[in-house]
Formats: structure tokens, C-alpha cells, sequence
């Protein structure tokens, strides 16, 4: 779906999260200039009230129970009122009458009415709903007594789309001035059209600029995938180009481009390891071929097929040799466990001693061994085999007359052992891959003696799966030194 997409998802909170703030700015907006209008209007009623109660009071003069004379209807000029001479009270009845006359071309009507209802004057453009005189009735009926309130009183409703100001005097009358609120309504709605139609735009904007800027922010992450894709459809050397490596995408295409390099590193040791295994493979097997192949073309002598079955038996050894060897860091790669048996390197040490003791006499070799006990916990079998592939290699690929020391020790806590020679050394070339699979420091003496260059990886794997390292220091000329420590057996 399309809501499964980042940027969708991006601009569908940034949508939210802005319509959200318009909306409640505008709203707060609208409705601050819809009570400032309101208060607008209650004022220049108020204002009304307080200039032209003197001409209602002339024109119902039950409003003025003291029935002393009202006072003149202020003259306007400019909008500003002024007292006027003291007339007759014809004329000053004529001169209220214009000046509520004047009220009702500014949209603003009165109505005089007792608390009973009785209307007792009304102007020309008043409302005639009897509902408006209900609320007004309501408004004054908490000062109902029959000589009103002590002072004036004011009340503001709002209803029917108007807007009234009820004055209630002392006595039994009360006075409203009131004005449609109908325009007023109308101007709201169209500030509120307005309003909303400001709100769309800004939040359109705001998503559109919220729609690039998530483009821009996720490019790098568009850039990622394709560089991920093409090295899925085989560009092993492609890698993701690096712009700003501190931000947290930078950060992760560093991880990434390190993933695909080891990955491309493991692709390329595995390649490697399966051209170097067929190739070991491929030579014994073709021996074996041709020599069965050579016999079975003629009849030969009893002596010449005992040969040739030897030559077999040699090949299919060294094949036997290569798949156990290959067997055991295959088993060795995929995590196989190490079994937990207590043991001592010494004992183990001295048992290879023994054991290669007739190997070193053929080979003109001395072995010289310097053993403490060193307990450790783990697998004897291959920590034996550890120790036999140190000492042969030793042995066999060093001229006659070489002397290899064996020592076992307790040194800064670790289980250390130890394979000394004073033979011929290693190149520095050399010493760097030693312990990569079928790397041969002399590939044609490896290959008279057998050795398909498997031994010193199975030695590094096997001391990494016991938890310990393993260290080689040579130097041309003078002999190479093994260093293996181990943890020691609590």
C-alpha cells in the first residue's frame, strides 16, 4: 500500500501535525475577532444607550416616575451630541422622535415594555417576535418588585440574531435597545470561509515543501537501495557513496559498505578455497586416472602393478588426507562445539614427542622438549593435533639438522606452549598469510611432502575455538617461533 512508503508516511504526520496548528490559530483567531465585533456592537449600544435614553424618556414619560422634565434630545453634529436650549415639550417630543428616527437608520431599534409584557412603545423597526420579549422579560424578572431596582440595571442577549441591551430603570418598565446581528453573522461567515481557505493554502503549502524536504531527507536512502540492489545483481565492488558520515544515514552506509566488503572478502575466500580445493583434488586424481588407465592399456609384470597400485594408494591417501582436512574446518566454520575436558599441554605435548620420535630421526631432526604442567579445559583430540601440526611443520620443511623446541608454561595467567626452530625462516610475504587456507610458504617442497597447505589454518581455527590465540614470529636464516596461549583450567 501506498502508506507503506517512508515519505508517505513522513508527510501524513507532517499533514496532521500542521492542519492541526492552523486550525487551532485560526479558530483562536476567529474567535477573538468575532468577540471584539461582539463587544464592538454591545459598546455602541451602551454608547446609544447613554445619549439617546433622554428622547425615550420624553416619549414615555412613565419612564420618569420623579415626573421631572427630561432633559432636550442632544443635537449630533459630527457624530458628537450636544445639549440643547430647554424647549417646549412639543417640541422637544418632536426632537425625540427624530432622534429614535435617527437610531433606526443606523439599524438600531427600541422597545419599551412593563414587566408584565405590555409594550408601551416601540420604534418603527422594531422586531415583533414575541420570543425577543420573553428573554428580555427573563432578563429583568429577578428584579420584578414593584419599584424595580434602586439603580439602573443592564443586561446584554444575544438571541434570534440580535443583539439587545435591556436597561432596566426604577419602576416597572424596562428599555431595550437592540440591533440585527444578521450582517454581522454574514461577515463572519465569510471571515470564516476566508479563514479556512487561508488555513487549505498554508497546509497545502506546508505539505508540499514537507513532501520535498522528506524527498531530499530519504534521497540518500533511495541511493542505498540501488547501490544494495546492484550489489545484489553482482557488482561486488560497488559501494555506497559517502557525503556526510556523521548523520545517522552516513552512519549507516558506513556499516553497510563494511558488511559488503567482508561480504565480498568471504565471496572471494570461498571462490578462492573451492579453486584451491578442486585443484588439490584434480592432481591425485589425475594421477590415479592415468596410472589405471596407463595399466589397463597393456599387460604388465606383477612388479610393475605393484607399483602403480602404490602410486594409487599414495594419491588416494593424499586425497583422504585433503577431504579430512577440508572436513574439519568446514565442521570448524559452522560453529561446531568444543568439548570441555580437562587436560594438561604438557601431557599432550609429551605424547607428540613420542610419537614423532622416529619421524624426527628420518628426517636428521632434534627434538627438545621443556615441559610444566599447564591444566586447560577443552578438546584433546585437536589440541593434540595442534601440537602435531606445529612440530611436523617444524620438522619437514626445514633442511636436516634442525632443532625444535617444545615448551609448556604458565605465563600472565594464560596456558602457553610453545614451538621453537632454528631452521630457515620465513619471508615477511609469507609470514602475513601463513595461516590462510592452502597457502604454501615453498609450494613445490609442500607439495614432494605432501602438505596441501590446510594444516596451520586447521591449527588457528582450532585455538580460536578454545578461546586462545596463536602468534608467529620468523626471521630468515634464523628460525620461527609458535606461540599459543590458551585459558588456563580454573
Amino acid at each position: 500500500m501506498i502508506f507503506h512508503s517512508i515519505r508517505w508516511r513522513i508527510l501524513a504526520w507532517n499533514f496532521a501535525l500542521l492542519a492541526a496548528t492552523v486550525a487551532v490559530l485560526l479558530v483562536a483567531f476567529y474567535r477573538h475577532e468575532r468577540q471584539n465585533r461582539l463587544q464592538a456592537v454591545d459598546l455602541s449600544l451602551r454608547q446609544i444607550m447613554t445619549v439617546d435614553m433622554g428622547a425615550v424618556i420624553e416619549l414615555v414619560p412613565s419612564l420618569n416616575p420623579r415626573g421631572n422634565p427630561a432633559p432636550p434630545p442632544p443635537e449630533r453634529n459630527g457624530g458628537q451630541a450636544r445639549p440643547r436650549p430647554v424647549e417646549s415639550s412639543a417640541a422637544r417630543k418632536s426632537r425625540a422622535e427624530e432622534s429614535i428616527n435617527a437610531l433606526a437608520s443606523q439599524g438600531v431599534w427600541v422597545w419599551v415594555a412593563n414587566v408584565e409584557g405590555t409594550s408601551l412603545y416601540r420604534s418603527s423597526n422594531a422586531p415583533s417576535e414575541a420570543a425577543i420579549m420573553e428573554l428580555c422579560q427573563e432578563a429583568v424578572r429577578e428584579e420584578a418588585a414593584s419599584n424595580g431596582p434602586a439603580h439602573p440595571k443592564d443586561a446584554i442577549i444575544a438571541e434570534h440574531a440580535y443583539e439587545m441591551l435591556v436597561h432596566r430603570p426604577p419602576g416597572q418598565n424596562f428599555v431595550i435597545f437592540g440591533t440585527s446581528t444578521a450582517q454581522l453573522a454574514a461577515d463572519l461567515r465569510q471571515l470564516a470561509w476566508k479563514l479556512f481557505l487561508v488555513g487549505l493554502g498554508l497546509t497545502i503549502v506546508g505539505c508540499s515543501i514537507g513532501w520535498i524536504l522528506a524527498g531530499r531527507s530519504l534521497r540518500p536512502l533511495d541511493r542505498i537501495a540501488t547501490d544494495a540492489e546492484g550489489i545484489a545483481q553482482g557488482d561486488f565492488g560497488r559501494r555506497i557513496d559517502l557525503e556526510d558520515t556523521e548523520s545517522e544515514l552516513g552512519r549507516l552506509a558506513l556499516v553497510l559498505n563494511s558488511t559488503f566488503s567482508k561480504m565480498n572478502e568471504a565471496r572471494e575466500k570461498v571462490a578462492q578455497f573451492t579453486a584451491d580445493a578442486s585443484h588439490e583434488l584434480r592432481t591425485p586424481l589425475t594421477v590415479i586416472l592415468s596410472e589405471s588407465q596407463g595399466t589397463l592399456r597393456q599387460a604388465r609384470t606383477a612388479e610393475e602393478y605393484q607399483a602403480t597400485l602404490e602410486t594409487i594408494k599414495q594419491s588416494a591417501l593424499r586425497m583422504k588426507l585433503i577431504s579430512d582436512a577440508l572436513l574439519e574446518l568446514a565442521q570448524g566454520d559452522a560453529g561446531r562445539p568444543v568439548a570441555q575436558d580437562r587436560c594438561d599441554l604438557a601431557d599432550l605435548a609429551d605424547e607428540t614427542v613420542a610419537l614423532l620420535g622416529r619421524l624426527a630421526k628420518e628426517h636428521g631432526a632434534t627434538l627438545v622438549s621443556h615441559l610444566e604442567n599447564v591444566p586447560v579445559v577443552g578438546d584433546p583430540g585437536r589440541l593434540s593435533r595442534v601440537i602435531l601440526n606445529l612440530v611436523m611443520n617444524a620438522m619437514v620443511h626445514n633442511p636436516a639438522g634442525v632443532k625444535v623446541e617444545i615448551t609448556t608454561a604458565v605465563a600472565d595467567g594464560w596456558a602457553v606452549l610453545r614451538v621453537v626452530d632454528n631452521g630457515q625462516g620465513i619471508t615477511p610475504e609469507n609470514l602475513n598469510k601463513i595461516f590462510e587456507r592452502f597457502h604454501r610458504a615453498d609450494s613445490s617442497r609442500s607439495r614432494h611432502t605432501g602438505g596441501a597447505g590446510l594444516g596451520l589454518a586447521i591449527v588457528k581455527q582450532t585455538i580460536e575455538a578454545h578461546r586462545g590465540t596463536i602468534e608467529v614470529a620468523s626471521e630468515l636464516g634464523k628460525g620461527t617461533a609458535f606461540t599459543v596461549r590458551l585459558p588456563l583450567a580454573a
